[in-house]
């Protein structure tokens, strides 16, 4: 078990004068709500769909319209961290989350819905804040194993959420009453980083990149949205086009932008090195296939056999105990990386990854008529992804400059969470395109292209570990092992 060590700073102040001990346990806490909270979305999601009477494709989303505001928001809020006080910024994170939450939890439209949703962007910047307090506050070895405990409740809860959403279902009667329980516990976290957590002491200097942040956000909606309403609008239409245009116009504008300014968003120079750009374009692919392929996998979950010809018909709890397993083997990959890495190198485990999601894929395509052949799909999909998101960073790490990496790492993740929104967005025009005659039904065939999709993406990651630069050697002449395991969100 990780112990926490304190290092010569200023004590944690607190009511109490909280230790700093007690500080990590607290921060702990919120990554706990934080991962039970992403890990019940995806199993509500067809309830919620229900309940508000919203179409399979645009029920996708719910989820991309989250990952587009996390990903915005992860570079500005670490940025504004460093120049103002991690805690600040990790109070307004939690502010905008606990928000959100309570808007999920209560909307009655579909707009209102996708509005808490993006007001809960902020989530996927906790973890890096709470990263850059606990290293102000703690000895090196002390921030290490704080930051084990952080990501470990993470992935924690991320799987136990999948299940608790479905134990909650059995005893709440509405899909919006399950999601008061989060959304109270998403308040109780604005308490404990208000009251609890001690503020850090090193400031950076310089200014925030608002223009870039600006240019980023619409030039990625008005692609996001092209993508998804294509097949309803049609993709020569007028609307289509000129959101594509609008979309290419204003991202030239934004690197052109990141290139001038001192203190960009996204370090375009960095990210075209020659070391790194292929990890960062495998970043982006595992991204598509983690979180694209995630709403549709619910909502074949729920679809009624009897009606449809597919799926199982399963409420919340049965889709919470399906998707579990691959929560569990995504756990279990990512603890095997670090000795994988010692025997054939971060580059190889990478390749072994999409080999393994691939796969997964695959059999989920060919053999998807019984339960259990889903689930054994997806224990093989879990694994490979569990060995990509703990891989990855190792090589972020060893492909940047030792005074980058901070940079290097925030990039890899606003690269893999760019990877879900954009697929979520493709995976919905493909759900609205492909539906029964004269309904807003998807079809067997849908579900499968999303997944031939994905297999398609899983294998161009393992293809993209021959392009990855060989990392630098350690005094043993292999590859740099995993230095710091990965996050889920």
């Amino acid at each position: 078990m990780s112990r926490v060590k304190a290092g010569h700073g200023p004590a944690a102040p607190g009511p109490g004068g909280a230790r700093v001990a007690a500080v990590v346990g607290f921060l702990v806490f919120v990554e706990l709500i934080s991962g039970i909270l992403q890990g019940m979305m995806p199993t509500l999601l067809p309830g919620l769909g229900a309940d508000l009477k919203i179409t399979a494709g645009d029920l996708n989303w719910v989820s991309s319209a989250q990952l587009l505001a996390a990903a915005i928001s992860v570079p500005i809020f670490g940025r504004l961290g460093d120049l103002y006080g991690h805690r600040r910024l990790l109070r307004i994170a939690a502010l905008c989350l606990a928000v959100g939450s309570v808007l999920v939890a209560w909307s009655p439209s579909f707009e209102l819905l996708l509005l808490g949703r993006v007001l809960q962007g902020p989530l996927a910047a906790l973890l890096p804040l709470e990263m850059g307090l606990v290293r102000d506050r703690l000895s090196p070895e002390g921030a290490r194993g704080a930051i084990g405990l952080l990501v470990g409740a993470l992935t924690f809860g991320a799987s136990a959420g999948t299940v608790l959403a479905g134990l909650l279902s059995e005893v709440v009667t509405s899909v919006h009453g399950i999601l008061w329980i989060p959304a109270a516990a998403t308040v109780l976290c604005v308490g404990i980083v208000f009251f609890l957590v001690p503020e850090s002491s090193t400031r950076a200097r310089g200014t925030v990149d608002w223009a870039g942040a600006g240019l980023l956000s619409v030039g990625l909606a008005a692609l996001l949205l092209a993508v998804s309403q294509g097949p309803r609008w049609g993709w020569t239409g007028g609307g289509t086009l000129g959101l594509f245009a609008v979309a290419a116009l204003v991202l030239v504008v934004w690197v052109l932008v990141e290139l001038r300014v001192a203190h960009p968003v996204v370090d375009i120079r960095l990210t075209v090195k020659r070391t790194l750009l292929p990890v960062y374009g495998a970043s982006f692919l595992l991204g598509a296939a983690l979180f694209g392929s995630q709403t549709a996998a619910s909502l074949f979950l729920s679809s009624p056999p009897e009606k449809l010809g597919y799926g199982f018909g399963f409420g919340t709890l049965g889709i919470g105990w399906m998707m579990a397993p691959w929560g569990l083997m995504a756990f279990a990959g990512s603890a095997t990386v670090p000795r994988l890495a010692r025997a054939i190198g971060a580059r190889a485990v990478l390749a072994l990854s999409g080999a393994f999601m691939a796969a997964g894929y695959t059999v989920l395509v060919l053999a998807h008529a019984e339960p259990w052949q889903f689930v054994a799909a997806n224990l093989v999909l879990g694994f490979g992804i569990g060995l990509a998101l703990s891989a990855m960073p190792a090589l972020v790490l060893d492909a940047s400059p030792a005074d980058r990496t901070g940079i290097a790492t925030g990039v890899y993740n606003t690269s893999k969470t760019l990877g879900g929104s954009v697929s979520g967005a493709v995976f919905a025009a493909i759900l609205t395109a492909i539906t029964f005659k004269g309904t807003e039904i998807p079809t067997e065939s849908a579900y499968t292209t999303v997944w031939w999709c994905c297999a398609g993406v899983s294998l161009l990651v393992a293809a993209s570990a021959a392009l990855v630069v060989r990392a630098r050697q350690t005094p043993a002449g292999t590859d740099a092992a995993p230095r710091q395991p990965a996050p889920v969100s």
